[in-house]
């Protein structure tokens, strides 16, 4: 089965649940991470990359982390997964206009840095916010893979 996570960038909420599914090392699952805006934005979001790598060497999960980040969502990589999981509404939007799910993808609530309920102000802010989302996303990953499981 091949999960494919889905979020602006492809720097931040979706390598954060690539990583902690691949940690998990479920068997018979696969991971793809991609990002909605993720070509038109890579250049400028290395910074945020390494953020993140932060937070998952925090969370000793660093080493499931793929090589680069900053993959653009294609129809093709698309095909290649089972279930897409879109992190929040926002992202479901936007790539309706680029890709034909499918199927249905699933929708999360994960709001990013700078959406509603996540604007830090001060580097603490953003420090809660960054875990706050990793928290968010461990718990919806656990509900997925306590479902793959079931199915299996």
């Amino acid at each position: 089965m091949i999960i494919h996570f889905i979020c602006r960038g492809n720097l931040f909420r979706s390598i954060i649940a690539e990583a902690y599914l691949n940690s998990l090392e479920v068997k018979g699952c696969s991971v793809l991470s991609s990002g909605s805006t993720a070509t038109s934005d890579q250049g400028w979001n290395l910074v945020y990359y390494e953020k993140t790598l932060e937070l998952l060497e925090q969370h000793g999960i660093r080493e499931f982390a793929k090589a680069d980040y900053g993959d653009q969502l294609t129809q093709s990589r698309l095909e290649k997964a089972d279930i897409s999981i879109c992190m929040n509404r926002r992202i479901y939007d936007e790539c309706v206009p680029i890709v034909a799910f499918p199927g249905g993808p699933r929708i999360w609530s994960v709001a990013d840095l700078g959406e509603p309920g996540r604007i830090a102000h001060t580097a603490s802010e953003e420090q809660l916010y960054r875990e706050e989302a990793y928290q968010e996303i461990v718990w919806n990953v656990d509900r997925l893979v306590l479902e793959i499981s079931a199915i299996s």
